[in-house]
């Protein structure tokens, strides 16, 4: 225990007090902040500008009714007039001398308007269509005598929905929230951990210090050391990346509180997701390990790294398709494939579909993975320590099964 801590000491400490680690640690916050600042001052901006060049406006135009429906005193107070000689109109739009024209079909319902316009931009040319909207709406709804049929008829009643679950009210989609952020944690971790537990076990033999190293601590200890340091060392990011995140939460959520209610806590929900995203740190964490183990330099470890990295966030590609049909064969498959039952798991939880036998299983699969993938990472490092140059193949952990075997078959 003495030696794993030490391990442990040394790879973190050797981790963080790199200037490098740092920078890289909290630029990355920052720049999310000044970004989402200027982002959300630009959008909204952006919006109000869109907004008024795409909403109707006053303007000179001249239009055909094949519909009866168009109010000569609505149309008028928009800007229109009838049409006398509809081929000059369009020519006059083409020409420029007139901004636009207007053709309502007989059957607006099914046959679209047709409206031609001089060039005003890419988003001001959306005001035409509303314009054209709105001449009609307002034009059938001034033959409605009932103010609340128009209304209706302007504005679509909304309806809200109550359900219930074991008599109480059912919180709906508000209960997936907390629970899915289970899957952002573990993207995120995995995303910042990826290179780095590949790299941590490979320079050691690209630097051809291993064998130095294994004089004094085991292969399991050295690895194992290294795993808890580089977990510590990605808790340490993640909680710079959570400042600004809960920063942001404590400004939002009192502004939207009122509208989207409180989220609806879960205690098994919760629990299962913490569970699952330990364990699903700790495979995709083994995993890396493996590919370091099995490769010589750094540069080898690239293809694998992209392999054992989108292996283990190929089901967020599936989540939609998981979410919405969770007794299919395919859900079934993505939820116990080893690599993928982290992340199917974890998002089945959120939304209820995972029962807790099959939470319980995935929570056993997920840990036991990840034992053997750290075992066999281990047995990897041991035996391939040696092979400079050389990446390990499955021949060659055939034949050092075969000769560990050999002694004991004598």
């Amino acid at each position: 225990m003495s030696r794993l801590g030490t391990v442990v000491r040394f790879e973190f400490v050797r981790a963080v007090k790199k200037p490098a680690f740092w920078i890289g640690t909290l630029a990355l916050p920052l720049v999310v902040i000044v970004v989402s600042l200027l982002v959300g001052v630009g959008q909204a901006a952006g919006t109000d500008s869109a907004i008024s060049s795409g909403s109707a406006a006053r303007t000179p135009f001249h239009y055909v009714d094949h519909s009866g429906l168009v109010s000569q005193k609505v149309a008028a107070k928009w800007g229109g007039s009838p049409s006398t000689d509809p081929a000059a109109d369009r020519a006059a739009v083409r020409a420029g001398h007139l901004d636009a024209f207007i053709a309502f079909p007989a059957t607006p319902s099914t046959t679209p308007v047709t409206v031609l316009g001089a060039d005003r931009g890419l988003f001001a040319n959306t005001g035409y269509s509303a314009l054209a909207e709105r001449v009609l709406e307002q034009s059938v709804a001034a033959q409605v005598d009932d103010a609340e049929a128009v209304h209706i008829l302007r504005s679509p009643p909304q309806a809200t929905v109550t359900t219930y679950a074991d008599g109480r009210v059912a919180p709906g989609w508000l209960s997936i929230v907390p629970p899915l952020l289970y899957v952002a944690a573990f993207f995120g971790l995995v995303i910042l951990l990826a290179a780095r537990m590949v790299t941590v076990v490979v320079e050691e033999k690209e630097n051809r210090i291993s064998e130095m190293i294994l004089t004094t601590v085991t292969a399991g200890t050295l690895i194992r050391g290294k795993v808890i340091a580089m977990l510590l060392v990605g808790l340490v990011q993640v909680g710079v990346f959570l400042v600004p995140g809960l920063l942001s939460l404590a400004v939002v959520l009192p502004l939207v509180a009122g509208r989207v209610g409180s989220f609806a806590l879960d205690p098994w929900r919760m629990v299962a997701g913490a569970l699952l995203l330990v364990g699903g740190v700790l495979l995709a964490s083994a995993l890396f390990v493996a590919v370091g183990a099995s490769v010589p330099t750094i540069k080898d470890a690239s293809t694998l790294q992209s392999a054992a990295l989108f292996a283990v966030i190929i089901p967020l590609y599936a989540a939609f398709f998981v979410m919405t049909t969770p007794s299919s064969p395919i859900a079934a498959f993505f939820t116990y494939f080893p690599t993928f039952t982290p992340v199917t798991a974890m998002v089945r939880n959120a939304v209820g579909s995972l029962s807790v036998v099959e939470t319980i299983a995935c929570i056993v699969e997920v840990f036991v993975v990840a034992g053997v993938l750290l075992w066999f990472a281990e047995y990897l490092f041991r035996h391939s320590v040696a092979q400079y140059g050389s990446k390990v193949s499955l021949k060659q952990i055939a034949g050092w099964r075969r000769s560990k075997a050999l002694p004991r078959a004598r």
